[in-house]
């Protein structure tokens, strides 16, 4: 179909063409039902003319365009168009490739590569939680927004792209450089093959370049295979232990050794972006500086004879594995970028030298460090060893080595081997108050245990005491317990002060009440002269008794006469 041809499906008009790769063109194309544009690929005709193969095309779509998640380009719709071309209508992105990006620009900082890192590690664990396997993860693969966000596309593609027959041609689908040891094996992808791509990606973003390059998609595949993972602080001094610790990890040849899932590797992105160190990260792989080709090598005469007998099996496993590569028992991936193409053509021809010899590496994990030394050096390797944290019952045994066990290597080469140390220890911070105690124990890799609350003269919220002290050395993970301070402890208010109850046998004492006194009467007959008042005492007299009330009767005045006697006699005047 061509630009001026009419509309797919009676809805997307095409407006121009995005990319053309080995599976599919891509246009851009304005959908007429929603007013939108989107991105239309449409199958070449090579693979329309595969029932089988659109049908697992159609089915993969399917699967696909459940997805939801803000990192991932939505799939709009499918169809076929009146001239028997199939099609997938999806969200058009913008702001080209991740790819195109590192062309430009070359390598990125370590913090946009682990913040891009994040986001298709989010993507990536939606996707799995449905049961979608990428398959193809690649920078070609990841497109970005206008503002620079990165977004998963081809989710499901690869799975039917596997399937495809392409004996026919030469052209391998895809990039070799992002493929797993288990797939270029021949073996079955599962999430863990999307994370060990999404490293070689993490990989390519700090450095500017693939972990691993050669003359051939096939030479590439074999150090895949067999090569241990450079360590990118290597050739960037500028990417941070812990960035590359989590690559290194990603990269490992064996996939139980990588992160068990996309959630938990997000989670360590999100630690080194916050600037804290990775928690899933036993060990970084750090291999060891590269032999100049040209230096010489000690053999053995033992390790002669095995590399004569063993040069031909590597010759046969060579030729064996360009055929699958070429002949669609391994398929590279799944689908060129969207917007691009990537296609690859794998060269038919021999190497023009033979390979070097190499010998089988043997399992060493789980043996102790001086058996696993013994067992590589009388296989021919050279064997760098380092520690790392581990379960009391592991330490002083390798934990794991960085050539897979029984794969093959050149001889004289350095096996890695981690060997454990015991459980990390830690010292315990000095925790100040409640508020802050959380943060400063996750900071030391410690727990907040149980908390309590006491009165003290300390401020409330201070700890006043935390159990490990501060200064213990204790195994990562320890729960700490702390006692807060509820502020000084409140005095009881005084209680009202009350008279002792009296016994009920003793009479309750009563004030005496004065007796009242009568006025005293006026004497009879003629009033006495008027005196001077004589002057003040210099103490006051002492109040009268109290006296008796007079009686009426006959005898009244005899009895005023007295007191009036008595009170002249007091102020000393003759009556």
């Amino acid at each position: 179909m061509t630009m001026q041809q009419a509309t797919l499906g009676n809805r997307y008009r095409l407006l121009d063409k995005l990319g053309d790769g080995g599976m599919a063109k891509v246009y851009l194309a304005h959908d007429e039902v929603l007013g939108r544009d989107v991105a239309v690929k449409m199958l070449r005709e090579q693979f329309t003319d595969d029932e089988e193969f659109v049908e697992r095309f159609r089915r993969e779509a399917r699967s696909a365009a459940s997805l939801r998640h803000p990192s991932i380009v939505q799939i709009y719709d499918q169809g076929k168009a009146d001239d028997g071309s199939h099609f997938m209508a999806m969200e058009y992105v913008s702001g080209g490739t991740l790819k195109e990006k590192i062309l430009d620009r070359g390598r990125l900082s370590p913090e946009e590569a682990a913040s891009v890192a994040l986001k298709v590690a989010e993507a990536l664990g939606a996707a799995h939680e449905k049961g979608v396997i990428h398959r193809d993860i690649k920078p070609q693969n990841v497109l970005l927004t206008e503002s620079g966000e990165p977004k998963v596309a081809d989710f499901g593609i690869a799975r039917a792209a596997s399937a495809a027959t392409i004996s026919q041609t030469s052209r391998v689908l895809g990039t070799a450089g992002y493929m797993s040891p288990e797939q270029a094996l021949g073996e079955r992808a599962c999430p863990r093959s999307d994370l060990y791509s999404l490293g070689v990606v993490l990989y390519e973003m700090l450095v500017g370049k693939l972990p691993y390059e050669a003359d051939t998609p096939v030479a590439v595949a074999v150090k895949h295979i067999n090569e241990p993972p450079p360590s990118p602080g290597e050739v960037n001094e500028n990417v941070p232990a812990s960035l590359g610790s989590i690559t290194l990890k990603l990269l490992a040849k064996n996939r139980e050794d990588r992160y068990p899932d996309a959630a938990a590797l997000a989670g360590d992105l999100r630690r080194v972006l916050d600037g804290l160190p990775p928690r899933g990260v036993e060990d970084r792989f750090v291999p060891s500086p590269r032999r100049p080709d040209d230096a010489p090598t000690t053999v053995s005469p033992a390790a002669k004879a095995r590399k004569r007998r063993k040069w031909g099996w590597m010759r046969a496993a060579v030729a064996v594995a360009a055929g699958l590569l070429l002949f669609g028992g391994v398929v590279f991936a799944a689908v060129e970028a969207p917007w691009e193409e990537t296609a690859e053509t794998v060269g038919t021809e021999a190497p023009a030298e033979p390979p070097e010899p190499s010998s089988e590496v043997p399992d060493v994990v789980g043996l102790s460090e001086d058996e696993a030394r013994e067992a590589l050096t009388g296989e021919g390797f050279e064997v760098r060893a380092r520690g790392a944290e581990s379960s009391e019952a592991d330490e002083g045994n390798v934990l794991r080595q960085t050539v897979a066990a029984r794969s093959e290597a050149e001889e004289g080469s350095t096996v890695g081997i981690t060997i454990g140390e015991g459980p990390a220890s830690v010292e315990t911070p000095s925790l100040a108050n409640e508020s802050e105690a959380a943060s400063q124990l996750e900071e030391a890799n410690l727990e907040l245990g149980d908390v309590s609350y006491s009165p003290s003269n300390e401020a409330p919220g201070a700890i006043i005491s935390q159990s490990p002290t501060a200064g213990t050395e204790v195994e990562e993970g320890t729960a700490v317990d702390i006692v807060v301070s509820t502020g000084p402890e409140e005095a009881a208010e005084p209680a009202p002060q009350t008279a002792p109850a009296a016994p009920e046998s003793a009479p309750q004492p009563v004030e005496p009440e004065p007796e009242p006194v009568e006025p005293a009467p006026q004497p009879v007959g003629p009033a006495p002269e008027p005196v001077e008042p004589a002057p003040e005492p210099e103490s006051a007299p002492q109040p009268a008794e109290p006296q008796q009330p007079a009686q009426s009767g006959g005898s009244g005045n005899s009895m005023a006469n007295d007191i009036i006697d008595d009170i002249f006699d007091d102020v000393g005047i003759e009556r």
